[in-house]
């Protein structure tokens, strides 16, 4: 069927309406062509495929009554199996498997309900799944305890899991699989902390406690495991070996920052006064004023465990001369002449003209080099070059004339149309590169932050 649109002034209307239109026959025909599937695969007794595709047929559209009737159909018949199958398992005393039969009927029944469509589940048969749901409560309880009993925990856990899931208030079924959960995870960590493998107790008692939070003492040795395992780091002055001033003071702050930010629980900075005692400290006994080992007294008084030194090795700044291209285009321009009516109408002509293409280029590269120093055995416990690129390309177009009428040339110099919306964007991109600062800084918060995630790694090993 042709579609024709009158041009009026409701021209715009008239073609949604109609888009409208063809889009809902579209979604009838789909339908239709579900329903049809369904009837066939109900003929030769699949009622499980039928009442899929009758459920396709209703969802692409809610008002087919053939869909609508199908799946009534179908899926009572569908609904009807698992009920059967439920009525088999409960007979034979199998409990379990009649509680998830019923589950699967059950949510059958609401999936097909979403759609506007009621599904019959006798009040008889309700009463025999509450029944059989009881009993199985009992049961699963009662295994989940004796699991317990027997430190059994993650049998008695998944038990005790069945039976919140299907009635979360049951007897005291929560806080017994708390306990479940908890303990063997308590145990661990007081092994753990008897080794002095402060890390490992700390997750064992922090998930007890993110389970149960009054369980036993796990809140209180989670604390001491805390308090014992803590690895401070103390940051000295970093030094500049670049040929860029202030760059020891950037780095240093931005590392500070992103230390700050860890989410390690055992990582922290030592506040300010003391980084600058223990760095005294350091600097006299590097000069040969006192002993070597005062400085390591003094990071042990401070809390501290560590120091964090470094250098900024180069820091690179190349930008490229900003290169210009002339580049052959055409402009566009209007001629008026008289057609063969007597009518005058405007010809569309180009003529050749020449703009401008500029690029730059500007990298950042800067490199630094860590240390980790331990205070308790003056052990260099960490070394790395960390190095970093930051780069900025800038290219554009600029025209002296119009540049609504302007269009590129092909390689074979004629007019190139559908080159014209590059062109345009080229015309209007930005021809400032990214400040040198900027980039700097740029290059050196990602050192920052590849310093904290080895600092985080050395933090893991120390701290077990």
């Amino acid at each position: 069927m042709a579609l024709t649109f009158k041009t009026t002034r409701f021209s715009t209307w008239t073609f949604v309406l109609a888009i409208s239109a063809l889009t809902a026959m579209a979604g009838c025909s789909g339908s239709k062509a579900f329903v049809k599937r369904g009837m066939k695969m109900e003929e030769v007794g699949m009622m499980q495929q039928a009442a899929n595709f009758y459920y396709t047929a209703v969802t692409k559209d809610a008002y087919n009554a053939d869909a609508l009737a199908g799946l009534q159909r179908a899926g009572q018949w569908v609904l009807n199996d698992h009920l059967a199958r439920f009525d088999e398992a409960r007979l034979a005393g199998n409990r379990g498997t009649a509680v998830s039969a019923f589950e699967r009927a059950k949510a059958y029944q609401n999936k097909v309900e979403r759609l506007g469509i009621g599904l019959l589940i006798l009040s008889e048969t309700e009463a025999a799944y509450n029944r059989v749901k009881n009993d199985h409560l009992e049961e699963v309880y009662e295994e989940a305890v004796a699991h317990l009993e027997n430190e059994a925990f993650s049998e008695s856990l998944r038990d005790f899991d069945e039976v919140l899931r299907l009635d979360p208030k049951y007897k005291d079924a929560q806080s017994l699989a708390d306990i479940a959960y908890c303990e063997p995870l308590y145990r661990n960590g007081l092994k753990a902390l008897e080794r002095e493998h402060w890390r490992s107790a700390y997750n064992d008692f922090n998930a007890c406690v993110g389970r149960d939070t009054n369980f036993k003492d796990a809140k209180v040795l989670r604390e001491e495991c805390l308090e014992k395992g803590q690895f401070a780091i103390a940051l000295v002055n970093f030094e500049n070996g670049s040929n860029r001033q202030g760059m020891e003071t950037k780095l240093k702050s931005y590392v500070q920052q992103a230390l700050g930010e860890s989410q390690d629980p055992f990582l922290h900075l030592v506040d300010r006064e003391n980084q600058e005692l223990i760095l005294q400290e350091q600097q006299l006994a590097l000069s040969g004023v006192i002993d070597a080992n005062s400085s390591v007294e003094v990071g042990g008084l401070m809390g501290a465990k560590a120091i964090l030194k470094g250098t900024v090795v180069s820091c690179d700044v190349n930008t490229s001369s900003r290169q210009r291209t002339d580049m052959q285009g055409f402009e566009s321009y209007k001629v008026a002449k008289v057609n063969e009516d007597g009518k005058k109408v405007y010809e569309t002509k180009y003529r050749p003209v020449i703009y401008q293409k500029y690029k730059q280029t500007r990298d950042v590269k800067v490199t630094v080099q860590l240390s980790l120093v331990s205070l308790e055995t003056g052990k260099t416990e960490m070394t790395e070059i960390i190095k970093r690129e930051q780069n900025d390309v800038i290219e554009y177009a600029r025209y002296g004339g119009d540049n609504n009428n302007i269009y590129p040339a092909r390689s074979n110099g004629s007019v190139w149309r559908l080159g014209r919306r590059d062109l345009l964007g080229q015309l209007q991109a930005n021809n400032n590169l990214r400040s040198e600062a900027s980039m700097v800084d740029a290059a050196i918060s990602d050192i920052a932050n590849a310093s904290r995630s080895r600092v985080e790694a050395e933090a893991k090993r120390m701290v077990q």
